[in-house]
């Protein structure tokens, strides 16, 4: 099963990736891919540009099928801005759980964690947009003040996916 975590930067997708990679560590054969750190150690020679942001997700779909293809649960928190990936991951995967997390911009940008948003360009939902995701199978509004009622929500959800 792949799990598919979207969001803009700042809305919790890693915090959330994280708490679940967690609960289920001990007990399912799972692999957590963050797209920060898979751009700091495997497409560390890209851009941050559209086109280098497009080739950046095709690889960590490419990677997702090949855990896939090991029997691995995937938790993949990424920004995903490109629809058409996200309905080609429902063609490709055979269980595909799509989360987004969504916050407002105004908030995002005063909370700003890891000063994205203070920098010049090339910044998602302000040079690049973020276009709704396509067919989330959840959606939650994240106001960043009730994390765990957050997390059971999502855990309820993925139990029934994953039994």
């Amino acid at each position: 099963m792949i799990i598919w975590i979207i969001g803009k930067s700042g809305s919790g997708k890693t915090h959330f990736a994280k708490k679940i990679f967690k609960y289920y560590q001990n007990k399912k054969k799972i692999f957590w891919i963050d797209g920060d750190e898979f751009r700091k150690f495997i497409t560390y020679d890209l851009g941050y540009d559209y086109k280098s942001r497009m080739q950046n997700s095709k690889k960590i779909i490419d990677f997702c099928r090949y855990l896939e293809s090991k029997k691995y649960i995937v938790i993949c928190s990424i920004l995903s801005i490109f629809k058409e990936h996200q309905k080609l991951n429902r063609k490709i995967f055979k269980k595909y759980y799509q989360i987004y997390l969504k916050a407002e911009q105004k908030t995002l940008e005063i909370r700003n964690k890891k000063k994205i948003y203070s920098k010049i360009k090339n910044i998602v939902s302000k040079d690049i947009e973020f276009p709704e995701p396509y067919k989330s199978d959840l959606i939650i509004i994240n106001n960043f003040k009730n994390s765990q009622k957050i997390f059971q929500i999502i855990l309820k959800k993925l139990n029934v996916k994953l039994l």
